[in-house]
C-alpha cells in the first residue's frame, strides 16, 4: 500500500471510502461523522488544498485521509494538554473501503501518515475521535498516540490524541 495525494477524478473513489466507513461506523452503533459531512464537496476541497490523500494499492484507491501540516483552529482549547508545543499535523477523514478491511490494514496506514509527515519534518501528529469509536482509540494507542484531552470540533467533543516521534 501507498499513500499519495488523491487526485480530483479520484473523488467518487475516496468518498466511496467514506460512506463504507460511515456504514462500518453505524454497524458499531454510533456516527462518526454528521450525516451532512464530510461530503464529495469536503473532499474535492480537501483535494483542491492539497490536503486530500489516497491510500492505494495494486487494485487502485483503497482509502482517504485529510492531512494537514499546520495549524488546526480547533486544537487550540481543549481540556487537557497536547504533549509538544511543537509544528504538527492533524489527521481527518480516515476511511477505507469496506472491501479492503482487514488485518494490519491500520497499522500500515498510520506508518505511512507518520512516514509523510517526517519526510516534512513534522514529528507530532495530532487526531480526533468520537468517544464511541474504541476502534478507533485502540489503533491510536497501538501505534503510540496518546490520549491528550477533550476538544470541541464539528459540533460535539472529541477525544484529542497526539503521537510525537
Amino acid at each position: 500500500m501507498k499513500l499519495r495525494k488523491a487526485e480530483p477524478n479520484e473523488v467518487e473513489l475516496c468518498y466511496q471510502c467514506i460512506e463504507d466507513a460511515r456504514a462500518y461506523h453505524k454497524s458499531l452503533g454510533f456516527e462518526q461523522w454528521r450525516p451532512d459531512y464530510p461530503t464529495r464537496q469536503t473532499i474535492l476541497e480537501d483535494i483542491a488544498h492539497n490536503v486530500g490523500y489516497a491510500f492505494v494499492n495494486e487494485h487502485g484507491v483503497i482509502g482517504y485521509c485529510c492531512i494537514i501540516i499546520g495549524d488546526e483552529p480547533a486544537y487550540h482549547k481543549i481540556e487537557g494538554a497536547w504533549k509538544t508545543d511543537r509544528p504538527y499535523a492533524v489527521v481527518h477523514r480516515l476511511a477505507f473501503n469496506r472491501k479492503i478491511r482487514s488485518g494490519g490494514l491500520s497499522k500500515e496506514a498510520v506508518n505511512l501518515i507518520k512516514e509523510l509527515c517526517l519526510s516534512n519534518h513534522i514529528s507530532a501528529i495530532r487526531v480526533d475521535t468520537q468517544d464511541e469509536n474504541k476502534v478507533m482509540q485502540h489503533i491510536l494507542v497501538r501505534e503510540g498516540f496518546e490520549y491528550c484531552g477533550l476538544i470541541q470540533f464539528g459540533g460535539g467533543p472529541k477525544l484529542a490524541y497526539e503521537w510525537d516521534d
